[in-house]
């Protein structure tokens, strides 16, 4: 072999590569077909794990595997997490201003436009109760 009669930098200069491709080990990855059908599986099981959560339940099984590389599958398998949407609470009934009664609970309506009623739920405001920008 050359590099036991001359030095790999020397060896690598006269062959014209890079001293990295001569230490370079490939290793071998897993099949693409069975690491898809691991992906799908796991997918079914955790409906809203992305690809992070599905690249370490994966890990946790027999697979080494890049999460960049779940990733690219598991976009082109058109596999996406399920999103969980927070509901957002906007009433607070928790204050200290005052409630004002229903004035028209017991009144008797008899005719049109004799009553008119809103409720005023929500509204968003750019500054708070105490000046703090929400």
């Amino acid at each position: 072999m050359l590099s036991e009669e001359y030095p790999v930098k020397v060896a690598c200069e006269v062959l014209g590569v890079t001293r990295s491709s001569y230490y370079y080990q490939s290793i071998e990855l897993p099949n693409e077909v069975e690491l898809k059908a691991a992906i799908k599986e796991e997918a079914a099981e955790w409906p809203t794990y992305g690809y992070r959560r599905i690249t370490e339940q994966l890990r946790r099984g027999e697979w080494v595997v890049n999460h960049k590389r779940v990733q690219r599958l598991m976009r082109l398998m058109g596999i996406q997490a399920r999103i969980k949407r927070k509901k957002r609470r906007t009433t607070n009934s928790e204050h200290d201003f005052p409630r004002y009664p229903n004035l028209v609970l017991d009144l008797e309506i008899v005719r049109p436009e004799q009553v008119w009623v809103c409720d005023i739920t929500y509204i968003r405001l750019r500054y708070g109760v105490r000046g703090r920008i929400l």
